[in-house]
């Protein structure tokens, strides 16, 4: 092929001989085309001219496909350069957006606010639906935790036109939520990602956003090409893709709810190319309906309320998602975006996640942005954290403004009606304790309920058809439609109302789900919240203000009388107070308090800004009590202004550091009567010697102070302690990792002086003890309980009485090992008199043996023999799994080798095996020496239970078994065969399970007919006991 080129060449000039001759000389045809290529580009244009003329007529069809090829190359790179301007026209499009309350000129990055959202994919049925609504704070996020899983088929925006799982391609996705879930955000964000390339970059060729609520806006008659919003040099690019590749094409219609005309038209009518001009509503539905267009993809976002009107347009097969809103890492990465400072972020995220009812409210991206947006007003102004959020209810009345304004222009309605019929379905709703609605219940009250933006509405299948129901989109919305529901009546029909709302609440729990309805009033009440919804033609009815007064105070009154009512209604009472914020009256409601007592009552931080507020309304404060109420470091912090008022406090505080040590004692000043809880805190020697220095300048009553370790100085600070707040003082308690706890009362000049309880490490025991021993202190009541020590010799000098448990599975569950394996001897407790020498090192060797072995054998034997030698012994516990023949007959030595032994004592956590109560019965035992077994005993008489397992067992009974003397009586506490409550003895309820959950029972009370009285402390409550008879309810088996 090429030679015949070159002769052509050469015979007409348009090369020379040489060039020729090189031609002819290569060897091989790809070396001859190589030369002739270096004539061809040597000679010019006429040369190359001529070589295409020749070409032409020697190659036709070679010449045909190079020019096909080098055409279509050519429109490739025009289509590629129209993408990249399409796509660079989307990216200035929609890169930033401007948020509901943005001046002219304001945008942010939409980056800096899009936050993935929650998308399922499952139909949830009613109760799922009612778990939703239903559920606050923790545990809704919890309940949304579970939706985002494989269970509820959750997908990814970028999974969206993915395969499901029968492999099929769904080219259609509805994606539904409720008002102000970022449904259109997702659109937007769609669109930003592609155009940047992080989206469907190697699906679609062309993403176009069509926006319904513009859509309404468009005139005259409009083809698909005229509706979509694209540079117009893109225009021929556009074109050829939707003819050639439409299955390159992703459309976007995004709020078909906000379409004013309908899509019903005949189908004949449709157009059938993206050319024709039709009325904008059939060229909508010519593409929804695919008639223009086929294969393309298709994506359309709506509200629940118009999902049916949808589902009738669209051809099937559909893929279904719905769009939740945050999930809790969803709200919390929303938070980190939004605040450019990390500080300001963990702060304002910390603060609402301990507001209830505004953290379940975070699942709305709007409420984000609103909360959000407040606080960062405030954070720009520099206020204070406890004014950065005044009210809840300011918050929800925001929400209802924004959606009224941007979501409801074309509902026909006035804001007041709209907000009227919510109120009324609301109301409805919360009398019969009812969140779900069918459709013929909200059209009583709503009109139009679809168009409605604070309703949600959805299907549910009803045996072989289905029903539209309707929901708020939470029951904390429920509840605040009802509150302001009453500010829309005449004055006479809201007292009414809420006359009878008081009435109910004041009546007790049954009511008491109506309490946030009461909340939401007082916020309704609060002077700038009045102001907004009187922009909606809501105004405040003074009766209805006279009357919440009125019941506050009453609450408040009640409460100092009634401990019930303190500890249900006083947290809400002060929630009141703060939603309201009218300082005046608040100082008044305030001022009938003299004692203020929170114990009990868990505060969440929300929960300490409003106390804090109210506090600060207080003339004085002659007593606060904030014991049980979980306070931590940082929300203590939060009162400490508090504190500074108060004459006497009892208050209990956890995870305190170091740091935070200085604040207290600052905050606490001198002179106070005081009660510190501080055992769940780690100090440093140094700082608790500060503590102690600083606790003799008030009339402290009772202390405990959790360590790291002690010193000698800190004993000696101890003892100062002691010795100056004599008289006062009646319990101080030092905790840390120890392996000994003492528990004393001490003595000085016949004076009782303060109860000490210690729980150290042995030698810092011996620090204190030795201290006490140079203090002139003689020791009553002494309880030693002992884990891990080691021969590491006595601490205490002698006492008369000392009460000492011996712990082999350490200090957890009695009875239960660290890993769930229970040992055969897990504890002794006894009653010595006198020195007593042990053999500690034995002991411990023992012990390590023991710990998680559940058979009783030879070293269980040695531990017991190692007491024979205790000639004081008196009284002896014992905790064991199970009542075997060899550890009744280790007890029986037991009570012939300690001659004053008068009481042993033997709680099985297991069974009391026949083998061994026969060992006890048919033994020669002393007279003088009371043996009392509880345990489980089997009825069967055959093949009996004797394994953990069978422990619940209808055949098998709590017992307790009383061997004195030559008597042996069985009383059965709780018959196998029931459940519920246990059987009592001499008018004492004994739950066989209590006495090793961690629980002391007291057996000398249960004979005297004493209730158990354990306050923590091994309090000394001594009594003798009856010996020769026990008086039996009927049930007893006597021997």
């Amino acid at each position: 092929m090429v030679m015949p080129i070159a002769d052509e060449l050469l015979a007409e000039g348009m090369i020379h001989k040489e060039m020729y001759s090189n031609i002819s000389a290569a060897r091989t045809d790809e070396d001859k085309m190589r030369e002739l290529f270096k004539a061809l580009h040597s000679g010019g244009n006429k040369v190359k001219s001529a070589f295409l003329s020749i070409l032409r007529e020697n190659e036709p069809n070679l010449v045909q496909d190079l020019e096909f090829h080098i055409k279509q190359g050519d429109q490739q790179a025009n289509k590629s350069t129209a993408t990249l301007k399409y796509k660079e026209f989307i990216r200035g499009e929609y890169a930033t957006v401007q948020e509901y309350n943005s001046l002219p000129g304001e945008h942010v990055k939409l980056d800096d606010r899009y936050t993935e959202p929650l998308i399922i994919q499952k139909h949830r049925q009613q109760r799922e639906r009612e778990e939703e609504i239903r559920s606050r704070g923790q545990n809704f996020h919890h309940v949304m935790g579970q939706r985002d899983s494989e269970a509820y088929k959750s997908i990814k925006v970028e999974r969206l036109f993915d395969p499901n799982e029968h492999g099929d391609i769904l080219r259609i996705v509805i994606l539904q939520g409720h008002s102000g879930t970022g449904k259109s955000f997702t659109s937007q964000k769609i669109m930003s990602d592609w155009a940047f390339g992080r989206l469907y970059e190697d699906q679609f060729d062309l993403v176009f956003h069509l926006r319904c609520k513009e859509l309404n806006q468009a005139t005259g008659r409009k083809s698909l090409m005229d509706l979509l919003n694209y540079d117009q040099s893109s225009s021929s690019m556009i074109k050829q893709v939707l003819l050639q590749s439409p299955e390159r094409v992703l459309f976007l219609v995004d709020g078909f709810d906000e379409l004013k005309f309908s899509l019903d038209v005949p189908k004949d009518s449709l157009p059938r190319d993206p050319w024709t001009q039709c009325s904008p509503e059939v060229t909508l539905s010519g593409l929804i309906r695919q008639q223009i267009l086929t294969k393309f993809f298709l994506l359309v976002t709506t509200r629940s309320t118009a999902l049916d009107k949808l589902i009738g347009v669209v051809k099937h097969p559909v893929r279904y998602a719905e769009i939740l809103g945050f999930s809790e890492e969803g709200v919390k990465v929303y938070f980190e975006k939004f605040f450019k400072q990390k500080q300001h972020s963990h702060q304002a995220y910390d603060s609402v996640r301990e507001n209830e009812t505004l953290f379940t409210a975070c699942f709305i991206p709007v409420i984000c942005w609103i909360i959000c947006t407040v606080y960062r007003e405030q954070f720009d102004e520099g206020t204070e954290m406890i004014q950065s959020l005044e009210t809840t209810t300011s918050i929800f009345v925001e929400f209802v403004a924004t959606l009224l304004k941007h979501h409801c222009q074309d509902l026909g309605q006035s804001a007041l009606t709209i907000l009227q019929g919510l109120g009324k379905l609301a109301e409805k709703g919360m009398e019969e304790q009812q969140v779900l609605f069918d459709h013929d219940s909200v059209s009583q009250t709503v009109s139009d309920p679809s168009k409605v933006p604070f309703l949600c509405k959805f299907l549910q299948k009803k045996r072989v058809s289905q029903t539209t129901m309707y929901s708020f989109m939470h029951l904390s919305f429920q509840e605040f439609f009802t509150a302001l529901s009453y500010m829309s009546l005449g004055d006479e029909e809201a007292q009414g109302k809420v006359r009878e709302l008081l009435s109910k609440v004041q009546r007790g729990l049954l009511h008491f789900h109506l309490l946030p309805i009461v909340q939401f009033l007082f916020g309704i009440l609060n002077k700038e919240v009045a102001k907004r919804l009187e922009e909606k033609h809501i105004s405040c009815s003074q009766g209805i203000w006279t009357q919440l007064k009125h019941f506050i105070l009453e609450v408040i009154e009640k409460g100092k009388e009634d401990q019930i009512v303190r500890r249900t209604m006083q947290l809400f009472t002060f929630h009141c107070l703060y939603e309201l914020h009218a300082d005046d009256f608040v100082k008044e409601a305030m001022g009938t308090y003299t004692d203020i007592n929170m114990s009990g009552s868990p505060l969440k931080k929300t929960d300490c800004w409003v106390l804090m507020y109210c506090l600060q309304h207080c003339k004085s404060i002659e007593c606060l009590e904030l014991s049980g109420c979980n306070l931590t470091a940082e929300n203590m912090k939060i009162l400490l202004p508090a504190l500074q008022k108060c004459k006497a406090l009892v208050l209990q505080v956890d995870d305190l550091a170091d740091d935070d040590l200085d604040g207290l004692l600052t905050a606490l000043g001198e002179g106070k009567s005081l009660e510190l809880d501080l055992r769940n805190t780690n100090f440093s020697d140094e700082k608790v010697q500060d503590l102690l220095v600083a606790l003799t300048k008030h009339k402290t009553r009772k202390v405990q102070i959790g360590v790291k370790s002690i010193t000698s100085n800190t004993a000696d600070k101890f003892m100062s302690l002691i010795s100056k707040a004599h008289g006062v003082l009646d319990l101080i308690k030092l905790h840390s990792c120890g392996n000994v706890a003492l528990s004393v009362q001490l003595q000085k000049d016949g004076v009782r002086a303060p109860q000490i309880v210690l729980w150290l490490k042995v030698p810092e025991m011996k620090m204190i003890c030795d201290s006490i021993r140079t203090s002139g202190y003689s020791l009553t009541g002494v309880k030693l309980r002992v884990w891990r020590v080691a021969d590491e010799g006595p601490f205490l000098y002698p006492t008369k009485k000392c009460r000492l448990t011996l712990h082999i599975d350490g200090p957890l569950r009695c009875g239960v090992g660290r890993e769930g394996q229970q040992s055969a001897l897990s504890s002794i407790e006894m009653s010595l008199y006198g020195v007593n020498v042990f053999d500690w090192r034995r002991i411990h060797q023992l012990r390590q043996t023991l710990e998680h072995k559940p058979e009783w054998d030879e070293h269980a034997d040695e531990l017991i023999s190692l007491l024979h030698s205790q000639t004081s012994l008196e009284e002896i516990v014992m905790l064991v799994s199970r009542l075997t023949e060899r550890c009744a007959v280790s007890v029986i030595r037991l009570s012939h080798a300690c001659s004053n032994l008068k009481d042993i004592i033997l709680q099985v956590n297991g069974f009391l095996l026949e083998e061994g109560i026969e060992c006890l019965r048919e033994s020669k035992r002393r007279p003088d020496c009371q043996l009392l077994l509880l345990g489980r005993r089997c009825r069967k008489l055959a093949d009996q239970c004797s394994e953990e397992k069978d422990k619940r067992l209808s055949c098998n009974d709590n017992v307790l078994l009383a061997l004195h003397g030559e008597s042996f009586i069985e009383i059965v506490l709780r018959h196998g065969k029931e459940s519920g409550i246990d059987d009592t003895w001499n008018g004492n309820e004994i739950n066989i399970d209590d006495m090793w959950n961690g629980n002391e029972i007291n057996i000398a009370d249960m004979w005297n007919g004493n209730e158990n009285n354990s306050d923590g402390t091994w309090n000394e409550n001594e009594s003798s006991r009856p010996r020769d008879y026990i008086k039996c309810k009927g049930c007893c088996v006597v021997g």
